[in-house]
């Protein structure tokens, strides 16, 4: 047969006895359950082989289909090549020995092409996952005011450095609201009245503001 992942070698792994399936852990295979085009490599959890650890183990071939069987194999390791038959159905246990740093790959041999699975054996360990992303700073709120007569003020001189929003209540015909500095340029329109709320990061520096009419001359310390 030919596969499109595998050079299939000739050599049968022994089957096993009860002895061997008490000494050894085992692996459960699975193949064409209802008839339908399934196969799957499970460890003693029940969970599907990615990663295996190397060493000596019973695999116990659940073949359930009459028009599937179970093939297992490796380009890498020659000793290791079991099947069972197409017309066969039930249960085969096999002993196999899975050396380390090797990739093994089973498959159903007539529908191999979507058929199939592999995992790694490796006694590499497993790298921990990355450590989660910091949570997102809180957004806090900082208060403007844009006076009838154009005066604008900010509800503090100091802040620490984040993420805000800034909530103007814009009461001028003549004047608006501006803050610039580091990586900021918001302002509200020359002719906008009423409340509008601006967000922004602040970086720590100094940031101008006031309105554009009268210029930016007013000072804001981020820490």
């Amino acid at each position: 047969m030919r596969w499109g992942v595998l050079i299939i070698a000739t050599v049968v792994v022994a089957v096993s006895g009860s002895a061997a399936r008490a000494d050894n852990p085992t692996l459960t295979a699975i193949v064409g359950t209802g008839d339908g085009f399934n196969i799957t490599l499970n460890d003693a959890a029940g969970k599907k082989l990615e990663r295996l650890l190397p060493g000596t183990y019973t695999v116990v071939v659940d073949d359930r289909s009459a028009i599937h069987n179970f093939h297992l194999a490796s380009n890498d390791d020659p000793t290791v090549d079991f099947r069972t038959d197409v017309a066969f159905v039930g249960q085969q246990t096999f002993t196999v020995t899975f050396k380390n740093n090797n990739v093994y790959a089973y498959a159903c041999e007539p529908h191999w092409q979507v058929m199939n699975g592999s995992f790694f054996v490796t006694d590499a360990p497993v790298a921990p996952p990355p450590p989660p992303p910091p949570p997102p700073s809180p957004v806090r709120t900082l208060r403007a005011v844009v006076a009838a007569g154009g005066t604008v003020r900010l509800a503090a001189s100091s802040v620490p450095h984040g993420r805000y929003r800034i909530v103007i209540s814009d009461r001028s015909r003549t004047a608006n609201f501006h803050l610039a500095g580091p990586g900021v340029n918001a302002r509200t329109g020359m002719r906008f009245r009423g409340s509008k709320t601006l967000r922004v990061s602040l970086t720590t520096g100094s940031y101008r503001y006031g309105s554009d009419p009268a210029g930016l001359t007013k000072r804001l310390h981020v820490r």
